[in-house]
């Protein structure tokens, strides 16, 4: 069974539950209509443990960063609260459909700040629309997740912006390239497919052999090898963070020396643990501590003051989508869970500024201008 079907699967055996837990109407803190309560929930049910944690715990790291904004501000009003409800599941499906489940059921919450698995994500899309609770995502790339008037992504798909690397690697003179990727992620796989596939015709490189492997695959040398012995002029890497350090380093004690092209999974020092093995990767990004826009400045010296770390994509991404949700309640004045969905949507059809830059919307889905860095001394340095 592929994990997509797992995911739906998943869905389905639990929506009875959501179904009995609920009653047919409601939820949230205040009804439509009753303005802006002074205690205003939302829940957070991302992974904060397991093979993709890094991703929840940064993005929990940024909303609470936003919250911590609003509230000195005043920006919803004065005494105004915002508690952000933490659940973890875990890098589990069925755990991510069973906290949302209970979040549902919660008439205190307001919203929900959704998963970053994307398989996860998918599951719970249908649930929070079918319920009508406001659903916030970050990460979550996978087809099936902005399906309905409830559910909100945060997060820019990958494809809206990994362009630029391909175009980065044909403007330097790179036309044959080998290709890894972990074809266990959708997000990875649709990349592939939809972008890197079509890019080759638009920018005129080949890509000469394709390496497929799977979220399990922990020691890369064979695949290394068959790499380094095609002497490709670029390797492209789409793998999770602790991946691509183990692949870099076996890769560079092959011999293997040429331009290597990753993804956001190696951002702000993920990619640090290979050391001068990683030295050179070039990786395009929805977000980087190196932007130069007051408001990214402004968010990462924030986050630095805050957590004594520069903050990452994702930490961007939940930092984002709190103001979002902000946002959202000034603009309706409305708490609910409907005045958030309504307040969400016109923010989104106007668009605004953050961590990430210009932000704009296609529908209830970010985008964002993007930009090429390249990893170097310890660091990322932005590319022109």
């Amino acid at each position: 069974m592929t994990t997509m079907k797992k995911a739906v699967l998943a869905a389905a055996l639990v929506a009875s539950l959501v179904l009995s837990a609920c009653g047919a109407n409601g939820g949230g803190a205040l009804q439509a209509g009753q303005g802006i309560a002074k205690q205003i929930t939302i829940a957070a049910v991302n992974d904060q443990s397991g093979p993709y944690g890094y991703a929840g715990v940064s993005a929990s790291k940024g909303a609470r960063l936003a919250i911590e904004q609003i509230t000195e501000q005043n920006y919803l009003g004065d005494d105004v609260r915002i508690e952000l409800q933490q659940s973890d599941p875990a890098g589990e499906i069925e755990r991510a459909v069973s906290d949302v489940t209970k979040a549902i059921a919660d008439n205190s919450v307001s919203a929900i700040l959704g998963p970053t698995l994307g398989q996860q994500a998918a599951a719970v899309a249908s649930i929070v629309n079918q319920r009508t609770v406001p659903t916030v995502f970050t990460q979550s790339g996978s087809p099936g997740v902005v399906t309905g008037d409830y559910t909100f992504r945060a997060t820019a798909p990958m494809e809206t912006y990994y362009t630029a690397g391909d175009k980065w690697l044909a403007d330097n003179g790179f036309d044959r390239v080998s290709l890894i990727y972990n074809g266990t992620l959708p997000t990875y796989a649709a990349l592939v497919k939809d972008v890197i596939e079509p890019d080759q015709r638009k920018y005129g490189f080949s890509i000469d052999q394709t390496v497929e492997v799977q979220s399990t695959t922990q020691d890369f040398t064979s695949q290394a090898q068959r790499i380094a012995a095609a002497a490709p002029k670029a390797v492209t890497m789409l793998l999770t963070a602790p991946q691509s350090v183990t692949f870099m380093k076996q890769l560079r004690q092959t011999g293997y020396a040429g331009q290597v092209l990753g993804s956001t999974n190696q951002s702000a020092g993920m990619i640090a643990p290979a050391g001068a093995a990683a030295e050179g990767l070039v990786y395009p990004v929805d977000f980087s501590a190196a932007m130069d826009t007051p408001e990214s400045k402004a968010f990462v010296d924030a986050f630095t003051a805050k957590y004594g770390q520069a903050p990452d994509p994702y930490a961007a991404e939940g930092f984002d989508a709190m103001w979002w949700i902000a946002r959202g309640i000034k603009t309706s004045n409305d708490s609910s869970r409907e005045g958030i969905r309504d307040g969400l949507a016109k923010v989104a059809a106007q668009g605004f500024t953050g961590a990430m830059g210009a932000l704009t919307f296609d529908g209830n889905d970010m985008r964002v201008p993007g930009v090429v860095v390249r990893w170097r001394d310890g660091k990322e340095n932005l590319l022109e």
